[in-house]
Order: C-alpha cells, then structure tokens, then sequence
C-alpha cells in the first residue's frame, strides 16, 4: 500500500471491529485451512467413524440440514464436515485416530459442542482409538433466542444507524468484564432484532457511532467549546456499566419491546497536532484511534479519527471523562507506523496533544534453550504484544539461524513477548531487556535508548496426567482441570494451566514451570473464574496439592468440587 491514510484505501469510516479484522486478517488467514480428510497413508483398518443424529430439544424433532464438523485439536487444518439428512442424521468416514472437536450448527439453533451439559460448558475434546466406531451420538440443538426493541432520542423519536449490542459477563484475568456479542444496526424506524442468542443473561447496549453521523463532513464535530453529545447508553437508560439491568433470555424466547432512550450528556474534545518524522511534514494522512482503558471488550466504544488538515491537526469531539490510550498509525509501502499515548479527560477540553509518527526501534533477540530445542512444527515466531490496548498492529517475527530474530518498527510503549511454535512440553523461562527481567511486567521501548531482547525456553516442563470422576465415580468428561500457582503468584496469569476432559475424564497438562499449584475441577464453572481470588477462596481446602520440579510427570487423579447448592440441584 502507497503512503497515505485508510481513508486513501477506500475504508476511512470502518468500525473498529471491521477495522481490526481487516489488519488481523493475514494471521488469521495463516490459523486456518481448508477442510480436508485423513490422510492417505492411514491404514484402513485404523480409521474412525462416527455415526449419530440432531433433533430438536423439547420434542426430539429431526433437524435436517444442520452441519456437524470434525476438527483436529492438534492440526486445526484437519477439519471434515457433513450435513444432516432428512432423518437428522449423519455419518463421518475415514478418520484419523486422535483429538477432536466435535460441533454441531443449523440456522435458528445454538451451536452445540460435543461434551456440553448447556450452552456455556466448555465442551470435551473427542478421543478417538484406532479403529474406534462411535455409534448413536446424539445432539439436541437449543432453538435459539432473540431481543427486540426499539432506539429513540430523547424525544422519542426514532434513531437509525444506531449500533445496538448484546454483552455477557466474562472473567477477564481474574475480574469481571463485559464481553461484546452480537451486534445489529437499527433501521430507519429505530427498530434492533439480535437473533441467534444462546440462552443467558445479556446486557443491551447503543451507541450512535460517530462513522454513521458524520461521514463525509467537513467538520465532524462543531467549533464549539463545551457540546452534548450521545452517550454509549444501556438498558434500561444508563451510561454506567455497572448500573445497567440484565436480560434473562430463555431457550427460543423471544423478549420483544427492549427500548433505550438515548439522551445528550456534557462531552469534551481532544485536540492537538500529529507530525510525521519520516516525512519532516506535518502529519496529514495520519489514522487515530482512541481506546477507553478499560478491561471491557467492548469495541464499540472506539472513536476513530482522521488526521486531514495540511497543518497536520485533528480535533476528536464528542468524549466523555475518563482514561484512554490513543493510538496513532501510519501506512508506508505496506509498512504500519504507530505509536500511542495516554489520554486523561476530566471535566474539560484536552488541548496541545502532540502525536509524532516516527520511525520504531529495531530490537535485536535472540532465543536461549535451557534443554534441547523443541518446535511444535518447524518455525518459532515472536511477537510483541502492547500491554496497556487490546490489539496491536505489530506481527510475528520469525526466529532464524542461531536462534536470532529482530522485531522492527517498535514503537515507544511497553510490551510482552509473546512466543508462538514451541512444544507442550515448553515454558518461557525468563524475559531478559537489557540488564532487567522483564517476564511479568513486559519490556519498555524508550526511543534512543536500544536494548537486547533475550527469552529463555525450557524444553523440561513438568507434566500432570489424570482422571476426572464425578461424584457417583463415573468419567467426568467436558468439565475444567485448572492448574493454578501457590497464592504469592496467583497473579502471574502465564503460570496457570487449564484444559477440559475428553469423553473419558482423562486430562493431560504441559510445559508447566516448577513450583507449587493446586489443581481444581468444578461441576460448573465460569471460564477463568479461576484467576478471581473471591471465587477460588472457598474451594481451597478442596484442591489436590502437587509440587512440580523441572521435567516432573506426575498423576493426580480428581473428583469434581460441587459448585450448586443442594436445593439448586433439585430437579
């Protein structure tokens, strides 16, 4: 791509999500493949079927025409899919022996994993023996719900273009944070219908985006000093998240009339001048964005701008109090400049902000192996990985000869090293920057001042092997096995490690650091509940204690930990 903003690729006005997406895409692209079968060199006699049937929960219906796919946890690649008959049934040939996912999906039902007790289990990975044939699986697909409403302003009349959104609550490194669902744009009478939605409790949001009301305008936002402005609002009519009232949705109900009353409040404006170091111009062309620094994953919230003027300024209107971080980024011959800054808006207009595209840092790494080099294919990558944003526009950089790599273009901020094509059996042992370590924390890139990255891999990690049973004794299969450090280091989220049981209870954990752990495994629970010390505290005395040394292989067998009350659990 030529020097210039994405308003010059033709997507000046994408949402942050499309706009993500777009960036993201080449990596993405790389995770998958297309769906193929077995390999040819498997031996007939060793191949796998599965044979069962989709009906409809409630009254055991048929359900033709829903996909049912097979894909390989350890090659994601290795996908194969059919789809149900008229009788709702199908029939997988011809598979390799080992680990699976197994998904069942048909329009107007959710999607349903083998394993799944209910819509939010996590699912249990499929082992399959050579030569296995599974016969008479059976799913039942929730039919799924819907919320309607309307969005009005503040004198009820009707707002289209209005992005309307559902979001549940999810455990975000050991806090509770608002995870951002399906999304729909209301039509020109005001009216949202978000279809396609699992049973559970959602949170209904709007918010009148900026891209939509002001595309193509001169002067987005006004000259004036103080201006009201919508403010992202949530069912039943507040602009708090944690005053918003949540919406039990049924299997296949539909809550209709859901309407939010979207009203002007006080905003401020962000203004200031970006200048280009690699051009000695002004900044014009230069795409920003600016981020609430928040640990919700709510992308709607983003307000993105563009750097137009030829003196290189930019005025960012309509913002309410609180803590950003705005991101400014630049294309150049297919190359993405960026840096970013903290923003605070209090009770006023943020003036004189200075963005300045420059050229990043060149840091030089190189790879230490305590053991033997392990890959888990052929290629080992780092990337850093900003720690104050939820996305970055840096990729992966490839290790090469000598265990030597350089990640280019770093802009000033601080980042953690993230290592992708390891083994299991691997953990990350140290993060070395300059004379700091810097495993828990991340490494700080100052401008001028270089400094050597150096990541140290064990390929000695310790193991743990066991069996899950439920309380009657029988295999508990599709429920968490949680490995969760000794409390002094409960927050160094790297240290723990979690996967569901397969159709026999079985789990197997890897590349786990030496220390102390408990290891857990719940009826029911949350994912990532886990890392919130108010949850795990009751269940401690119920953890299985285990010690780990380097290239330890232990068994610990478990029984699951109730998390219901008995007068839940009654039918």
């Amino acid at each position: 791509m030529a020097r210039g903003s994405l308003r010059d690729a033709g997507i000046a006005f994408l949402c942050p999500l499309a706009l993500f997406t777009l960036l993201l895409a080449p990596s993405r692209a790389a995770a998958q493949g297309p769906a193929r079968s077995s390999p040819a060199s498997t031996d007939k006699k060793d191949e796998c079927s599965i044979v069962g049937m989709v009906v409809k929960l409630g009254g055991s219906e048929p359900l033709t025409k829903a996909r049912v796919r097979l894909q390989s946890v350890e090659d994601r690649t290795r996908a194969i899919s059919v789809v149900t008959n008229a009788g709702g049934r199908f029939e997988l040939k011809g598979i390799d022996p080992g680990r699976y996912r197994l998904t069942v999906s048909r329009v107007g039902f959710v999607t349903q994993e083998y394993g799944q007790k209910k819509s939010d289990d996590p699912g249990a990975v499929l082992a399959l023996r050579p030569g296995q044939e599974l016969k008479d699986l059976l799913f039942r697909l929730i039919p799924s719900g819907v919320i309607a409403g309307r969005i009005l302003d503040e004198d009820g009349e009707p707002l289209p273009s209005v992005n309307v959104a559902v979001a549940r609550e999810v455990y975000s490194e050991g806090k509770r944070a608002l995870s951002m669902g399906a999304t729909v744009e209301t039509n020109d009478l005001g009216e949202y219908r978000l279809f396609g939605l699992s049973p559970g409790r959602y949170f209904v949001s709007a918010v009148y985006p900026r891209w939509s009301r002001f595309a193509g305008s001169e002067d987005a936002g006004g000259s004036e000093s103080d201006q009201q402005g919508y403010a992202k609002m949530y069912y039943p009519g507040t602009a708090e998240a944690g005053k918003a009232i949540s919406i039990d949705l049924k299997g296949g109900e539909e809550v209709p009339s859901i309407e939010i009353l979207l009203r002007k409040v006080l905003t401020y404006r962000i203004r200031g001048r970006a200048y280009n170091q690699i051009t000695h111009k002004p900044g014009t062309g230069t795409n920003l964005l600016l981020m609430p620094k928040t640990n919700r994953r709510e992308w709607d919230s983003v307000q993105p701008a563009n750097v137009e003027k030829q003196d290189g300024s930019f005025d960012i209107p309509e913002v309410l109090p609180g803590s950003y971080v705005l991101t400014a980024f630049w294309f150049d011959e297919g190359k993405i400049y960026s840096t970013r800054m903290p923003i605070e808006v209090g009770n006023a207009d943020v003036d004189g902000v200075a963005v300045t595209i420059a050229p990043g840092m060149n840091i030089n790494g190189q790879i230490f192996w305590d053991g033997k080099p392990a890959l888990e294919k052929d290629e080992l990558t780092v990337r850093p990985k900003p720690v104050d944003v939820n996305f970055g526009f840096q990729g992966s950089t490839r290790v090469t000869q000598g265990n030597l790599f350089t990640l280019k273009d770093i802009g000033e901020g601080t980042y953690h090293a993230e290592v992708a094509g390891e083994s299991k059996d691997c953990y990350i042992k140290d993060v070395q920057y300059g004379a700091s370590s810097v495993l828990e924390d991340g490494f700080t890139v100052v401008r001028g001042a270089p400094a050597t990255l150096e990541i140290r891999i064990s390929s000695h990690g310790a193991r743990v092997q066991g069996a899950v049973s439920d309380a009657d004794g029988l295999p508990a299969a599709g429920v968490w096995v949680v490995l969760v450090p000794e409390m002094k280091y409960r927050t160094q989220h790297r240290l723990y490690r979690t996967q569901t049981t397969d159709q026999y209870g079985h789990f197997d954990l890897r590349g786990i650091s030496p220390g102390d752990y408990k290891l857990f495994s719940w009826e029911e629970v949350e994912s990532g509940a886990w890392e919130d010390p108010e949850f795990v505290k009751p269940f401690e005395e119920k953890g299985g204690a285990i010690t780990l040394q380097i290239g330890d292989q232990k068994m610990l067998n478990l029984v699951t930990i109730p998390t219901k009350s008995q007068e839940e659990a009654k039918p």
